[in-house]
């Protein structure tokens, strides 16, 4: 009977044990939206900002603020911006005239590291694609079967046809 006691007692020190090591791992890095868009660690810059058509949008439909935004890149007459709401980050695509296009695209952080959040406009003659940084280069090279991709930068890979 003695022994049995003792084994029980072990094993809740163990378990107890294990329990204190997962509770003081670090939480994955991809729940850091500053890896995905390293610019969200320094402040707003003009070129950053949505156009002010965008705002009512952004805050009222998805709870974006518009002070978060980071602009990423361009294609064609097409500027995107990202933002990184909870536990979310959305590209925002805005046409020449400073309109959101009635398509706001968000994925969650948790998987953007293995998938990223790619567009491709209606016409299948641009798309883009934010990854990880440290992704990017093995992202270039899964489409590589795909011509006309580039990195315009770190985390913003682009297809023009």
């Amino acid at each position: 009977m003695k022994a049995k006691a003792k084994f029980a007692i072990s094993g809740v020190i163990v378990l107890g044990a294990a329990a204190a090591v997962v509770a003081l791992a670090p939480a994955p890095q991809a729940r850091d939206a500053s890896r995905v868009i390293p610019s969200l660690t320094l402040p707003q810059q003009p070129s950053d900002r949505v156009p002010a058509a965008v705002f009512s949008i952004l805050d009222k439909d998805l709870n974006i603020d518009p002070a978060q935004t980071r602009r990423l890149g361009s294609v064609g007459t097409v500027t995107y911006y990202a933002a990184a709401p909870g536990d979310k980050i959305c590209m925002i695509p805005v046409d020449s005239t400073g309109k959101d296009n009635g398509f706001i695209g968000c994925t969650l952080l948790d998987s953007i590291e293995s998938a990223g959040l790619k567009f491709e406009n209606a016409e299948r003659t641009e798309a883009v694609w934010l990854v990880v940084p440290s992704t990017a280069d093995k992202s270039l090279d899964e489409v590589k079967n795909e011509p006309g991709w580039t990195k315009q930068a770190s985390n913003f890979l682009v297809r023009t046809k």
